[in-house]
């Protein structure tokens, strides 16, 4: 009877821990609920700052629209309204990263000040209150925006704090950050920037993530009440290669910190980026950042603050940081725990050397079983749904049930997989090929991710002990289970939100790799009954299907859930000829009805500088006025040409660009006085590769360009006008009708763009 008793209380400690740790690392990134209007003054209201949202979002706020102007008019009346010294900052400005593909911008930052009693170096709160063409960006970055109106209000409401606070709402963020440039090289007040926190959304709905730092302290986000951040995110998100305005501080040596919630990916950069998709929550969360984290550091000595390189969330303890240099102490150890845990065994004869041969492979495959039936799943759902072939971002709108029906299958996979690995390697031998691989990835995560390594360091520390000592296994594989679901859990989930369906394979990866060190010793403290695991096989099967049919039958598109898709219109100005035009892989009813022709070539040179799978078909030629070009001064002395042109578009739209196709060598530019450099004085890429400018808020009069071109030969210049609407085209809007139930599938909504063609001699 005693036995029975401490092989039960093993087994409660074996799955119970682990469970509820895994539960309770769920629970811990969950953004705070919405606070009321009448919260006292001093704290941050969601319901009182989404007021402001109202007043934001109404509309798309591209870079130079009329709304966007009305958007900035607010946000300078409201900053001014709360005690803040407010103005607007006006400035011309290039995103120069990529020698010949260069960007500029007339930009308007709205920029506000709140003195402090100190003289040391000021906080930055920002957001960007701009959006992309066809989104009301009401998320994106509207709820920062909002967020950040309310946290000024109740900063100021608590009194002066010893560190100046700055306001920043930049301008063409969505345009390479030119707004956030504008300000670190043009504006004043940069040089007193100590700090930095920026806020983004990259979807509607989740935690706010502190998801990338730049000599910045995380553990200071213990001041507020609900801290999310992980040094996992920033990881990843550096290979996926995005940049925000936070990129912009971090280059020009400010500390800082980026915000961002990023559930839900489906309503980014779309239409359904609106109002009635805003979780007030993450507003909550957004807020309660800026005001806490913002007022704390606003009253510290930014001078002393460390910088943090590791940073998780805990339940109950908030954020932990901590140097690299710790994860490399504590994986050295980890390591050498292992080694003597595993060689310990094999002097026992509890492990041997043949039998871990035969485990490992097998411990591999599961981990690779774990991302395949994922990946496996995916591109059943794309042959289910040919809609799913173009979706933004790679999720869908109920991501949440695929991916709840992914876990439960992958699962059922592994404990298949579990079942018939056991009967050929013990379940000892088995557990420590997983310790094995499972220190393998840590290493290739030190080498490569160091800041996500501490993901695999810190369950490890305890599998070395376990496996060298019998009496120790329980405790020793249930506290590894339990500190890798602390940390993975939360982890994973965060990464699921940001790669959605399309890469999930990749996450479940990882996530098989633990649930294997945590699955294989499982059966060391007690064995289930058969009757148990009779009922189980069929059971865990049967709930995986239904929710995965559940998601079928809820995954389609409707008027609530816009199908997106690419549309535009295109008008060659010279011949007259104009044509639909969509890029969508997968035919569909209504694009084959405007645009039923695919182009072979894949390329449309004349407006596109990229190959597509374009399909066309003939459209009206709008009552459309094309873009202009006009020489002023063509001199060609020593195989070097110098022509000043000016460019504009009497339709005034919203971009405008100006291309050398021929790809004659630009060594340089001036545009409306600004010179542009494309780097070191080349903003051409080459004999062979065309340069080209794009402009957002041309003015009025256009832009005025001198190129110097290393070549005597002809120059062709191409320019192109681009607006967000074809409804907005009244010669074009009885002419096109988009079904109920579609939406625009890209940044720039149902373009419409017209080109024409030049050849100066």
């Amino acid at each position: 009877m005693p036995a029975i008793r401490s092989a039960v209380l093993r087994a409660v400690l074996a799955v119970l821990l682990p469970l509820l740790c895994g539960i309770a690392a769920l629970t811990s990134v969950r953004p705070p609920a919405a606070a009321p209007a009448d919260a006292p003054v001093t704290a941050f209201s969601a319901e009182r700052a989404y007021e402001h949202l109202e007043r934001i979002a109404r509309h798309p706020r591209p870079t130079g629209g009329a709304y966007t102007a009305e958007v900035r008019d607010y946000l300078v009346g409201t900053l001014a309204k709360t005690g803040l010294t407010a103005e607007v900052q006006r400035a011309t400005v290039f995103d120069e990263e990529r020698p010949g593909d260069i960007t500029g911008a007339r930009v308007e930052n709205v920029v506000a000040r709140l003195a402090g009693t100190g003289d040391g170096p000021a906080v930055l709160l920002a957001a960007h209150y701009d959006s992309v063409g066809n989104s009301p960006g009401a998320n994106d970055d509207g709820v920062a925006v909002a967020a950040l109106l309310e946290a000024a209000r109740a900063i100021k409401a608590a009194g002066p704090a010893r560190n100046d606070i700055l306001v920043l709402f930049t301008d063409a963020e969505e345009s390479g950050s030119l707004g956030a440039r504008a300000f670190v090289e043009r504006h004043r007040w940069a040089k007193d920037v100590g700090y930095a926190l920026n806020f983004e959304a990259r979807g509607r709905s989740g935690p706010s993530i502190m998801f990338e730092s730049s000599g910045a302290p995380a553990g200071v986000l213990n001041e507020t009440g609900t801290p999310v951040a992980s040094s996992v995110s920033e990881a990843v998100y550096g290979l996926l290669g995005h940049y925000t305005d936070f990129t912009v501080f971090e280059k020009a040596g400010i500390r800082a910190m980026n915000f961002a919630y990023v559930g839900e990916l489906m309503h980014y950069h779309t239409p359904v980026d609106s109002l009635e998709h805003v979780d007030k929550r993450s507003l909550q969360h957004h807020g309660e950042y800026a005001t806490e984290v913002g007022a704390h550091l606003a009253s510290s000595d930014l001078a002393s603050s460390t910088t943090d390189e590791v940073y998780f969330t805990l339940p109950l303890i908030g954020v932990v940081a901590h140097p690299l240099w710790v994860t490399y102490l504590l994986g050295g150890l980890a390591l050498a725990l292992l080694g003597a845990g595993i060689v310990r065994g094999v002097r026992r004869g509890l492990l041997a050397p043949r039998r871990l041969a035969v485990a490992l492979p097998l411990v591999v495959g599961g981990t690779v079983l774990g991302g395949l039936v994922p990946f496996a799943l995916w591109e059943a759902l794309r042959a289910f749904y040919p809609g799913y072939d173009d979706i933004p971002n790679g999720d869908v709108y109920n991501s949440g049930l695929f991916l709840t029906a992914f876990a439960v299958l992958t699962a059922c996979a592994l404990v298949l997989w579990l079942r018939w690995s056991r009967k050929k390697v013990s379940a000892e031998d088995l557990a420590a090929a997983a310790a094995v691989w499972w220190a393998v990835l840590m290493g290739a995560a030190v080498l490569l991710l160091p800041e996500a390594a501490y993901v695999f360091v810190l369950p490890l520390l305890t599998v070395g002990p376990a496996l060298a000592f019998p009496a120790f296994r329980t405790i020793g594989y249930a506290v590894a289970a339990a500190v890798g679901l602390l940390l993975l859990v939360p982890a994973c989930y965060l990464a699921l939100l940001v790669t959605g369906l399309e890469f999930a394979w990749a996450v479940f990866l990882l996530a098989a790799a633990l649930l294997i060190l945590l699955l294989s010793p499982v059966s060391l403290p007690f064995t289930p009954s058969r009757t148990l695991v009779r009922w189980a096989t069929p059971v865990a099967p049967v709930a995986a299907a239904a929710l995965l049919g559940a998601s079928l039958a809820t995954g389609g598109f409707d008027k609530d859930h816009p199908e997106p898709g690419t549309f535009f219109y295109l008008l060659d100005s010279d011949t007259g000829r104009a044509q639909w035009g969509t890029t969508d892989p997968v035919p569909d009813g209504w694009t084959d009805a405007y645009a039923p022709k695919p182009v072979e070539s894949g390329r449309l040179p004349k407006f596109f500088r990229n190959s597509y799978p374009f399909r066309t078909g003939d459209a009206p030629a709008g009552d459309l006025p094309g873009p202009e070009i006009k020489v002023l001064r063509n001199v060609v002395e020593d195989g070097v040409r110098t022509v000043r042109f000016t460019v504009g578009s009497r339709r005034m739209p919203p971009v405008l660009s100006v291309t050398n196709p021929s790809g004659l060598r630009v060594r340089s530019a001036v545009v409306n006085g600004t010179k542009v450099t494309g780097g070191k004085d080349t903003p051409g890429n080459g004999k062979g590769s065309p340069w080209t400018l794009e402009f957002l808020a041309v003015p009025r009069e256009g832009l005025d360009i001198t190129l110097v071109v290393l070549s005597d030969e002809p120059l062709p210049l191409r320019v192109h006008d681009r607006s967000f609407s074809i409804e907005e085209v009244p010669s074009l809007a009885d002419e096109f009708d988009r079904p109920e139930g579609t939406m625009p599938g890209n940044d720039h909504g149902d373009f419409v763009m017209t080109s024409t063609e030049t050849v100066v001699k």
